[in-house]
């Protein structure tokens, strides 16, 4: 096969040129080891300088060459030590660096497979005796491919004078970005408590590691840049020196959410009313420490039960109604609602996802429900494309994390939307807002103004948003009582929505649902007309989640109707 570049005939199996790395005519290379190498690899380099006839014989004499190729950067003292080193590759064509292809032979200068210039390179590398191999000599004693794909990767061994060299892949593994949310944490602390499990089946403990020696290879996925203090175990040594692994695993999660998250939840009763999680990480990591927990297998056992607790919803059914009302005294409706509800079923699996939106328009005739229409629009359009087709398509796994930040940028889609139409129609059109996503047994909410979400569990009724208005803000100041917001003159007065600025302030709050529970989400022509006892006995009496939105407008208006009402109410079944 001829170069089109520099016109050599190559080998019938080449894909790349062997003089200038020139991709053949028709011919595909193989995909390199890391995407950092393509801008490396996208065009040919100068051929690279070849290790001069008898290199080896000009070597300095304490300079040892394993397998005839490897050679320490440094001289080694002696007598040789057990520890990590640097070794350069004198035959960079048996092994590709890039690709990993032997196919090459020594008088060529690129790899025949993927193009990349076959350089005598650097390596790291481990040196321990034959007889007693330490660090990362051990690692070709685990079967499992997943703890050896947490470990480093392992190119060759080769035996010299009783020492044993294994020369390592140099890897870019780019570092942990701390802090770390818990579903994070869990998928680590899962895969390194299962790294443990493997190592000490076969007498072999970790040592000491930290947070700088933890790289990420693909996403959620680890690898260790390190392992030098790997180590066989004597029996009567495994219990503590195997506990002291699962310490330092546990002082790793730590620093990994050592930084406070920023959540913003429930009051603290309500937060434990409302999760009612029987486990969680810092469980394990306070019996780790206490000694309760010492066995890997029970450990691991335990990350990975969370770890899918967390990332796999229960699929509770919800069943949805919604109503909205001009009310009694406006002559137009400016609120806006949106209710969609998605059950997945296919081999007897269940998936369950709904979206809930009320938006309150502000702004006057022909603003005021264009700024509601555009905030339930965007918002919900943003949940659809990119979270529930990727439900129904079944290649999304929930991840808190993940769903807060969708909503968050569902509310700014909302607001991007009446911001540009407001200055393109010179009005002061805004809105507030209130909207859930509900995945299964999970619910993220988010809130902008005074439009409402409450929980309704065991009978009652419980706000979960927070009002963003002035006589809110007063009565949090201790000037107002609560039941005065009611009839206060500056009642209508809101100091958050949608519209008034490019990246308004939104409140996020996560909230665990249980067969039984309720969500409502209503705008303020709702809730200050039917005041929170009067709402909470009317979804305690009407079932049916339509019938129960029905009868809320309906109290609204009997109530005097002042404003426009609009109300979603979503049960949860089992």
């Amino acid at each position: 096969m001829r170069c089109s570049l520099c016109g050599t005939e190559n080998r019938p199996q080449a894909r790349c040129c062997a003089i200038c790395g020139q991709s053949l005519p028709g011919r595909q290379p193989l995909a390199v080891s890391g995407g950092w190498l393509s801008d490396m690899l996208a065009s040919p380099l100068d051929p690279p300088t070849q290790p001069i006839a008898g290199e080896e014989e000009l070597m300095e004499p304490n300079l040892p060459l394993f397998a005839n190729r490897f050679a320490p950067t440094h001289p080694l003292t002696e007598p040789w030590s057990t520890g990590p080193l640097e070794v350069r590759d004198l035959a960079p064509w048996q092994r590709c660096w890039a690709c990993g292809s032997t196919a090459n032979e020594a008088h060529e200068s690129y790899c025949i497979d993927c193009g990349a210039a076959l350089e005598t390179r650097v390596y790291p590398a481990f040196l321990s005796p034959r007889d007693t191999p330490s660090g990362p000599a051990l690692i070709d004693r685990l079967a499992d491919p997943l703890a050896r794909a947490i470990l480093p990767e392992v190119l060759e061994q080769h035996d010299l004078d009783g020492w044993r060299l294994t020369v390592l892949n140099d890897s870019e593994l780019p570092p942990l970005s701390t802090p770390l949310d818990e579903t994070t944490a869990l998928t680590i602390g899962a895969a390194l408590a299962q790294l443990l499990v493997n190592l000490h089946g076969s007498h072999i403990a970790l040592g000491k590691l930290t947070v700088e020696d933890l790289g990420l290879s693909g996403p959620q996925q680890i690898r260790l840049r390190q392992v030098n203090q790997l180590r066989l175990v004597n029996d009567d040594e495994r219990e503590t020196v195997f506990y002291a692994d699962l310490v330092v695993l546990a002082e790793i999660l730590e620093r990994l959410m050592a930084i406070p998250r920023t959540t913003q939840r429930l009051d603290e009763q309500a937060l434990i009313e409302a999760t009612q999680i029987t486990d969680s990480l810092g469980t394990v990591l306070r019996q780790i420490r206490t000694g309760e927990l010492r066995d890997a297998t029970t450990v691991a056992t335990r990350l990975s039960a969370l770890r899918d607790e967390r990332t796999h919803p229960i699929p509770l059914i919800q069943m949805a109604g919604s109503y909205t009302d001009v009310g009694r005294v406006r002559d137009h409706n400016e609120d806006s609602l949106f209710r969609l509800t998605v059950c997945l079923e296919n081999n007897g699996q269940r998936q369950s996802c709904g979206i809930y939106i009320v938006a309150d328009g502000m702004g006057g005739h022909a603003a005021g429900e264009v700024a509601s229409g555009l905030a339930v629009r965007n918002a919900a359009r943003l949940l659809i494309d990119n979270y529930l087709q990727q439900m129904i398509a079944g290649s999304r796994l929930y991840h808190e994390s993940e769903m807060r930040e969708l909503v968050r940028q569902a509310v700014l889609s909302a607001n991007e939307a009446i911001y540009h139409e407001g200055h393109a129609q010179a009005n002061d059109m805004g809105a507030t807002l209130t909207m859930a996503l509900v995945i299964g047994d999970r619910a993220v909410i988010a809130n902008v103004g005074d439009s409402r979400t409450y929980l309704f569990r065991n009978g009652k009724l419980r706000r979960i948003s927070k009002d963003h208005s002035l006589v809110m803000r007063l009565v949090e100041l201790g000037h107002l009582q609560e039941e005065d917001i009611y009839t206060h003159p500056q009642r209508n007065a809101v100091l958050r929505s949608l519209g008034d600025r490019t990246k308004p302030e939104i409140d996020l709050y996560s909230v665990r649902l249980f067969a039984g529970d309720a969500l409502l989400l209503c705008s303020d022509g709702q809730w200050e007309m039917t005041r929170d006892p009067e709402m909470e006995r009317i979804i305690t009496e009407i079932a049916d989640p339509q019938q129960a939105c029905e009868a809320l407008v309906a109290s609204a208006n009997q109530a005097g109707g002042e404003d426009n009402i609009a109300v979603i109410l979503v049960r949860i079944m089992p």
